[in-house]
């Protein structure tokens, strides 16, 4: 009887789990994210995984109750608080001063890749007509600002990306989950009431656009600016402490997530529309800048989401072939999503988004938007829509429904391609990183290869860029017979590097004729090795006289030196009697002052 107080109990066994998994993650996690350059979403995915009912068998989710409900609310939680947080994060004004950039990456860019993922859904899953590809197409369409923040964050890689761009990604990670309902709802009222076009309409513009979109943005920027004065005129008089004022903000989002979901609208946009508005002026964000609360929270709420989801990968309906769904046909469209979703759209549109500056911006910002949270949010709330009618999930799929295979399929093919999106967007960096250094290895070695022709050791020898004379003399007699001569050379061109006792000097065209500039040059060397230092003149040439005793101005308004110089005699000789009268003018000078 003593040993009934070890019973084990399903909730203090994932409390164990989770709190072991998330201590030696955090023991760890300099090391798995900056060295090993891998986020903690796909870390905590495979701890999932292993504990999951397919593996260890130590944590089901599927024995908890009605699965779907736990996910939505789940994955509504940790979307409002991200979203939110991206908002605060923004810097000052962005949303207005960047408002072409962000909107191009929220219609054309969502809607080609909508359409995209569409036709490759419809081609590769049979049981699935257009429409039903339409639905599905519109789980993924949005970006996941959790599986983002690796670039948009602060980590060691995000650093690399310009601001400017980060700042970019960021903005759209957290505005187009929410921008992702109009897509879907648009798919489930063509498909439900596909042969009333009025009512199509006037549920899709009047409801989802002007109701749950655009009042849903007013209201959560109401909620923001509110919220901004409230914590300023709390912080001015002093009633908030500083625990308190850091926390503001995940309370906020909380208010804005339940809120949303009683007015029934896009409680995603609520949520970043609160962010916008609350630290819209960077008075929060600049207060704040020091403490990392909501990095903690955020990651927190990031390691339980993922180990969680970890644990409801349907394995088992990746491979029916009743449904028409094969793990080879998945695989095929998980690649194709991740290659044509976004890049080509992205490409396309990039003389149009003045943030993105280069094509190499372009294709980093359409490979960079993975599929996460969102996605699953999305998806249990369409399948919620087509189950009952309410964005309540029942748990359960009715056989007789005429979108039956539409329900079951939502889920597989939805899951498989965020785990392929964690798999390929989480180890990106490292495939990056890994890359650049193979490259930098393989400059390396080109460069230190050897020469076939002769021993390699002395070609990589230092070169000498100067030589002196006595180096030059020693080179002498070094060279070879057959080695260029200055002979050789056409009149008037410079004799290449490398050639001993060619020397420049300095030379006048109308005492060295351009048909005999041997002659001449060997003359001109002969003549002033000669010269002695006695003559006041050096063997590097006359001194110029402003170099000894330059003018004032005075000097030059007041006098004037004729030009003394006497026609037919030596150059030398001239400059002599130059110099001669320049010291008798300064002594003048000097006199008379």
């Amino acid at each position: 009887m003593a040993w009934d107080h070890l019973s084990i109990n399903k909730p203090h066994l994932v409390y164990i789990i989770l709190g072991g998994f998330t201590s030696l993650f955090m023991l760890c996690s300099s090391f798995i994210k900056e060295k090993l350059y891998i986020g903690e979403a796909t870390v905590a995915t495979l701890c999932g995984i292993i504990f999951g009912p397919h593996a260890a068998n130590l944590i089901d989710p599927m024995s908890w109750g009605n699965t779907d409900q736990i996910t939505l609310e789940f994955s509504r939680i940790v979307l409002v608080v991200q979203c939110f947080a991206v908002g605060v994060e923004l810097p000052k004004y962005y949303v207005e001063k960047h408002w072409k950039s962000v909107l191009f990456l929220l219609l054309p860019i969502m809607v080609c890749g909508w359409m995209t993922t569409s036709l490759i859904i419809w081609w590769m899953i049979p049981p699935l007509n257009w429409l039903d590809s339409l639905c599905i197409a519109a789980c993924v369409t949005a970006t996941d600002p959790v599986l983002a923040s690796s670039v948009v964050g602060k980590g060691k890689f995000a650093r690399r990306v310009p601001k400017h761009l980060r700042d970019l990604l960021s903005a759209e990670s957290g505005a187009n989950d929410g921008m992702a309902f109009p897509f879907i709802y648009l798919a489930l009222y063509l498909i439900e009431d596909r042969h009333d076009a009025n009512k199509v309409a006037y549920s899709w513009f009047v409801l989802t656009i002007l109701y749950e979109c655009v009042f849903g943005c007013i209201y959560g920027f109401i909620i923001g600016y509110i919220g901004r004065q409230g914590i300023k005129f709390s912080a001015k008089h002093e009633l908030v402490d500083k625990e308190s004022f850091l926390v503001f903000y995940f309370v906020l989002a909380l208010f804005c997530a339940g809120s949303g979901s009683i007015l029934g609208v896009d409680d995603l946009l609520v949520g970043f529309s609160a962010g916008v508005g609350f630290s819209n002026d960077g008075w929060f964000q600049k207060k704040t800048e020091e403490s990392h609360v909501s990095n903690v929270i955020d990651l927190l709420l990031n390691l339980t989401y993922f180990v969680y989801l970890g644990t409801i990968i349907p394995w088992e309906q990746y491979n029916d072939p009743q449904y028409g769904i094969t793990l080879w046909r998945l695989v095929v469209v998980a690649l194709f999503v991740i290659l044509f979703r976004r890049i080509p759209a992205m490409m396309l549109f990039k003389p149009f988004i003045p943030d993105i500056r280069t094509w190499r911006e372009a294709l980093f910002a359409g490979h960079f938007g993975p599929i996460g949270v969102g996605a699953i949010f999305i998806a249990i709330l369409a399948r919620a829509e087509l189950e009952s009618g309410n964005p309540t999930p029942s748990g359960n799929i009715d056989p007789e429904s005429p979108h039956h295979v539409l329900i079951w399929l939502i889920w597989p093919v939805t899951t498989f391609l965020v785990i392929s999106s964690i798999l390929v967007h989480g180890s990106s960096i490292a495939v990056f990183t890994l890359g650049k250094h193979i490259n930098t290895l393989a400059l390396t070695m080109s460069y230190t290869s050897g020469n076939e022709d002769g021993p390699g050791w002395v070609n990589r020898l230092p070169k000498i860029t100067s030589t002196s004379r006595s180096q030059a003399k020693s080179m002498t007699s070094l060279t070879d017979e057959n080695e260029l001569k200055k002979d050789d050379l056409p009149p008037g061109m410079l004799p290449p590097i490398g050639i001993p006792k060619e020397f420049l000097r300095r030379q006048k065209e109308e005492d060295v004729p351009l048909h005999n500039i041997n002659s001449a040059s060997r003359n001109r060397r002969e003549k002033k090795k000669s010269m002695l230092w006695d003559d006041e003149v050096g063997p590097g040439g006359p001194i110029s006289p402003s170099a000894i005793f330059p003018q004032r101005e005075n000097e030059t308004q007041n006098s004037s030196i004729t030009d003394l110089r006497t026609p037919g005699v030596e150059s030398i000789e001239n400059e002599r009697i130059w110099l001669k009268s320049v010291k008798d003018l300064h002594k003048k000078n000097d006199d008379n002052s």
